[in-house]
Parts: structure tokens; C-alpha cells; sequence
């Protein structure tokens, strides 16, 4: 699949119409106003007079698209992290293939690895206690902060109100019921006739009305209304007969009115209903987004938990092979040792225990963080519980394609798919816009039958004798001279577009960037890691080395010893460095697939559209 292509709306369509003599009969009046409401429903989907075509902006997408692409081939096999790149020989497999024989040993030299079964002290909590601990996978963490995490609540809820708002939008088209009442009593003075000569007489009048129907918004930008009315008329006045009185007058109405240049289409009158779809689209788009950075903060954030408690017990193991140094010079202090040499190993003992001080509260740190983002009920920021990491780095290597990895991209980033709605609203834009510089000519069409009766059913069913009925036909034009805002604003819609299409361009490019940043970052870690344990195997041979010398050596002097702090330093060092790169590839592949877009996957979450209740299936 390739990545989608932007807001074309097909080739225009072009519609022509008979011209309507007048109809003496109303029957067949009636029947002229029936075909063209029939007319009106099935209208298509563009404006006659829409000129603007895809083709231009498909070419301009897959121009951007071929540009990143073309430069990229498609090879077999694979290539792989561990990969030799640029040339460079792997010099770190010829130190492992020499330390071999001796690995598990030396392995087992220096500081613990502190995984989910190793004890880590790290004193009283707040409360001074000690704090109590829970186990915590990396997917755990990962499910958890997306149920619960506030920012992705937050994005949850933004979604929601923009798939409200997309259903206020189709209901634009949604008919309205109405009805209207009214009475009126009306008393008033009339001149004297030869039939009243002793003056004046009044006339009271009664007049009790009603008007009921539906009126319905059509997609074509008309509006079709039907209703009836019936009103009850009580006339009282000296020297006048009405017959019948009380009168029943009653009326069945049809209108029309129906734009034929501007505003008419359903291209020009969905343009709302189409940008709100596309500011759903693009909430959950935002979702998406959100969803997938809160994956790889997580994830960096469990890391940094066990890097942090893997510093906590490098600076244990140091201030322990410290003390066992201090207290060998302290023995010796009446023999060989200085005081100056004997205070210079107390001081490097005190240090490292300020340092185990230090590790503790990065520990502490990098556990309330983690609670943060997950928003775990039952593992509160405030509450004082500490999360050991169940789970350890993985250093398998990578096996990828660079092509297969881009197209992958452009077809899953949220950012690509923006940039695609970002060129649908300028193309609806350019629609209305284009629509906007025709002339205003309206069509204005009405039917009514009317009927009148001593009774409701008598005045209905006069109506049904079609004996009385009047008909409307009438157009009303208008035009700006010069038309410049019309033109102006088209102007405009265009140049939108245009900066679409730059925007589009300018993401695929970003993405390229990103993408290509992350797999390096990806292939640079890795070596790392073969870098960093060989380094580690190394320090960790010459600590062995020393070691071996310090049971053969018939007096350890303070220089040795001195030595040995060092080699102590660097083989923590090596450790440290050996840790930090494996969990620096771990969160590099988080970043690639967060950047590729398929971070959601790749840790099993299924992100899924549910429609809240109320809403409907209207394609309008």
C-alpha cells in the first residue's frame, strides 16, 4: 500500500436542463413540482460548475513520495545491526573470542546486575519505613499507563467531542418538525348604513389558526418545506350575513427554494460536514500520536528505573571493595602506609558512600516518574511503594530493509496522514471558494390548495376537489460589480492549497529524517553494546589480573592498593557503560517504531474507534 493520496473530488460534472414552458392545469403543476423535487434528491455529489481537478495534487503526493524514495533501493538480504558498517572491521568479537574461556568468571567480577532478583537497598521512604516494593513487567507498565495515563484521558476526550461535533454537523440535514397557533380576537367600530340608522354597529371577530409540516434542508443547498394550516373565523357584526360562519379556511402548501449558481451542490453544502470528518480523523490522529509517545516515554521511563538501580548497586559494590581496601591500609598504617595515604583511602571510602546517597535519590526519582505516566490507582505518585523492573534489556540484533521500513512509515505516521487532511480541508476550501464567485440566481417555487367549510372536515376535504389552488415560479439574481471578494477569497483558497502541498512535502522530508535518525541511533546502540562488553570483558580481565597479583605478591604497598581503587572505578565504569548502551538501543528501537508510526503494534495495543452512543451511521 502506498500512502494515501489527497482531497480529489473526481472530474466535473456538467448538467444541463430543458426549459419549463408554464402549465395552464394545476394538475399538471403539481406534477412539474413533484419531478423537480425528485430532481433535487438525486442530485450528485458536484457543483455543475466545479473546474478544480485531483490530478494535480496526485502528482504533487507522488512527486514528494518518489523523491525520499527513489534514492533507496530494495536489497536482499537483509541488513542487519551487527553489521559491520562503512567497512570498519568488528575488532570487539576478537576481545570476547580471547576472554571466552574465561567469561562466566569474569562475569561474575564486579558489580551485580541488578535485575527484578537482586537486593538493592535503598533505605527508609519518607515516612521512615522501609518502602515496600512490587514487580513490574515492562508490558504491564505499557498496558497500564495507556488505560490511565491523564494526558492520553485527555486525548480520549478531545476525540469525543469532535465525533459530537461531526454529528452536529450532519445534522444540518435533518428535517424539522413545526407547528404554529394562534388567536385572535379583533372588535372594531364601522359607519352607519341605511340598514343601521340609529348609528354606528361593531364588528367582532374570532379568528382561531394553526400551521403544521416539515421543512427539510436539501444537500443540493435548497430547502423543501410542506405544510398545512387550517384557521376558524367567527365574524359578529350588525346588518352583515357570512355564510358559513363560523368559517373553517384550509390551506395545503409546498415551497421550494433551491440556489442554481451559488451555493448549489452538495460538494459546496457539505463542506462543513466534511472538515468536521476531518478534524475527527485528525483527533484520533492526535490520539494516535499521543499514544505512541506515551510508549516510548514509558519505556524509556522503566529503563531509566533499572539503569538508576543498576548505578544504586555499582556504588554498593564500590563503597564494599572500598571498606576492604581502607581497613587493609588501616592494618598496615604501622608498617608501610602513610597517614596521608591511609586519609586518601578513608576520603575515597566517604565519597563513594555520598555517591551510594546520591544513586538512591535518582532511584527514588526514576520510580515516581514511572508512576506518573502510568497513573497506576494502586501505585500513586504519593504513595511511597517502589517498582522493581521485572524485566531485563534485550540485545537480539535487527534485521531490516530500509525501502520496506520508509514506505512503512509514510503508510502508518500519524504525521503523513495530517499532512493528507491538511490538503483535504484546502481542497474543500477551493470548492466553496470557487462556488463563491458565481452569480447569487435563486429559484423560488410554490403550490397551495385551498378549501373552506363549516367544519375541520369539510374545508380538507374541499382541498381534495382541486378547484382552488395558486402556483409560484420566480428567480431572483445578484452580482457584485467586480466581484473582488469573491475572487480574492479564491485567491487565497488556492494559495492554501499550494501550502498544503508544501506542508506535505515538508512532512514526508521530516519523516525521512526522523526515521533514518532513529535507525541510526538503532544501528549506532548496537554496536555500542559490543563496544561497551568488550570494554566491560577487558576491565573486567584486568581487575581479575590484579587480583591474582595480590594473592602472589609477598606485601601489597600502598601504590597496589591505590591501583586497585582504580581498577575498582573503571570496572563499575565498564559496567555502567555496558548497561546504559543496552538499554540506549532498546529505547532507539522504541523511537524507530514510534517514529515508523507501528509503536502501537509492535507492543500488541490495539487502538480501535468506538462511536459514543447517540451517534449514527449518516455518510452525510
Amino acid at each position: 500500500m502506498r500512502p494515501c493520496q489527497g482531497g480529489g473530488r473526481g472530474p466535473p460534472v456538467k448538467r444541463t436542463s430543458d426549459s419549463i414552458q408554464p402549465m395552464i392545469r394545476h394538475s399538471c403543476i403539481a406534477c412539474l413540482a413533484w419531478s423537480l423535487l425528485v430532481i433535487l434528491f438525486s442530485t450528485g455529489c458536484q457543483s455543475p460548475f466545479q473546474a478544480q481537478s485531483s490530478e494535480q495534487l496526485q502528482r504533487a503526493v507522488e512527486a514528494a513520495v518518489d523523491r525520499e524514495l527513489n534514492d533507496i533501493p530494495q536489497v536482499e538480504p537483509l541488513q542487519s545491526t551487527a553489521r559491520p558498517m562503512y567497512g570498519q572491521a568488528n575488532e570487539f568479537d576478537a576481545v570476547e573470542e580471547a576472554l571466552a574461556g574465561r567469561r562466566d568468571e569474569l562475569s561474575s567480577i564486579g558489580p551485580p546486575t541488578a535485575t527484578a532478583s537482586t537486593d538493592v537497598p535503598i533505605g527508609s521512604d519518607l515516612l521512615g519505613e522501609p518502602a515496600p516494593q512490587v514487580t513490574l513487567g515492562l508490558r504491564g507498565a505499557i498496558r497500564t499507563a495507556i488505560e490511565n495515563n491523564l494526558s492520553i484521558q485527555a486525548a480520549r476526550l478531545q476525540q469525543a467531542i469532535t465525533q459530537a461535533q461531526l454529528e452536529q454537523a450532519r445534522a444540518i440535514f435533518d428535517a424539522t418538525f413545526f407547528v404554529n397557533g394562534q388567536f385572535n380576537r379583533s372588535t372594531r367600530p364601522n359607519p352607519s348604513t341605511p340598514l343601521l340608522p340609529a348609528g354606528r354597529a361593531d364588528t367582532n371577530t374570532r379568528t382561531w389558526r394553526y400551521d403544521t409540516g416539515l421543512r427539510k434542508p436539501l444537500v443540493t443547498g435548497g430547502q423543501v418545506e410542506l405544510s398545512t394550516g387550517l384557521s376558524r373565523n367567527n365574524n359578529i357584526a350588525a346588518g352583515t350575513l357570512q355564510s358559513p360562519n363560523p368559517a373553517y379556511n384550509s390551506e395545503l402548501n409546498l415551497a421550494l427554494t433551491q440556489p442554481l449558481l451559488r451555493g448549489f451542490g452538495s460538494d459546496v453544502n457539505r463542506a462543513q460536514i466534511m472538515l468536521a470528518r476531518n478534524q475527527d480523523r485528525r483527533s484520533f490522529l492526535q490520539l494516535k500520536q499521543d499514544l505512541l509517545s506515551l510508549v516510548a516515554q514509558v519505556e524509556a521511563a522503566y529503563w531509566n528505573l533499572v539503569l538508576a538501580r543498576q548505578t544504586m548497586a555499582n556504588r554498593l559494590w564500590l563503597v564494599e571493595v572500598g571498606v576492604e581496601v581502607r581497613d587493609i591500609l588501616e592494618r598496615r598504617r604501622q608498617f608501610d602506609t602513610t597517614l596521608a595515604q591511609y586519609a586518601d583511602a578513608v576520603a575515597v571510602v566517604q565519597n563513594r558512600m555520598a555517591d551510594v546517597i546520591r544513586a538512591q535519590r535518582l532511584v527514588t526519582a526514576a520510580n515516581d516518574q514511572l508512576k506518573q505516566l502510568i497513573n497506576d490507582p494502586e501505585l500513586t505518585v504519593g504513595s511511597e511503594i517502589l517498582i522493581i523492573p521485572a524485566d531485563w534489556m534485550v540485545d537480539a540484533p535487527l534485521f531490516y530493509d530500509l525501502r520496506e521500513i520508509m514506505v512503512t512509515a509514510l503508510e502508518e505516521s500519524p504525521l503523513i496522514a495530517d499532512a493528507i487532511l491538511q490538503m483535504d480541508d484546502a481542497s474543500i476550501g477551493l470548492i466553496v471558494a470557487d462556488n463563491g464567485r458565481l452569480p447569487q440566481l435563486d429559484l423560488t417555487a410554490g403550490l397551495s390548495y385551498f378549501g373552506l367549510g363549516s367544519s375541520y372536515g369539510g374545508a380538507y376535504s374541499d382541498i381534495g376537489d382541486g378547484t382552488y389552488v395558486d402556483y409560484l415560479v420566480g428567480l431572483s439574481f445578484s452580482q457584485a460589480i467586480g466581484n473582488r471578494a469573491a475572487e480574492s477569497a479564491y485567491r487565497a483558497a488556492r494559495l492554501e492549497q499550494s501550502l498544503a502541498v508544501v506542508g506535505y512535502r515538508s512532512s514526508v522530508q521530516q519523516l525521512v529524517f526522523n526515521v533514518k535518525g532513529a535507525l541510526r541511533d538503532v544501528v549506532t546502540n548496537y554496536k555500542l553494546i559490543q563496544a561497551t562488553r568488550s570494554f566491560r570483558l577487558a576491565q573486567a580481565e584486568n581487575y581479575r589480573a590484579l587480583l591474582v597479583d595480590e594473592q602472589t605478591l609477598a606485601s601489597l604497598t600502598p601504590e597496589f592498593l591505590n591501583l586497585k581503587f582504580q581498577r575498582q572505578v573503571g570496572l563499575a565504569e565498564a559496567q555502567r557503560q555496558e548497561v546504559s548502551a543496552l538499554i540506549d538501543y532498546n529505547n532507539s528501537l522504541a523511537n524507530l517504531y514510534s517514529a515508523m508510526g507501528v509503536g502501537l503494534e509492535m507492543n500488541q495495543v490495539e487502538l480501535e474507534v468506538v462511536k459514543p452512543a447517540g451517534t449514527t451511521n449518516a455518510s452525510n
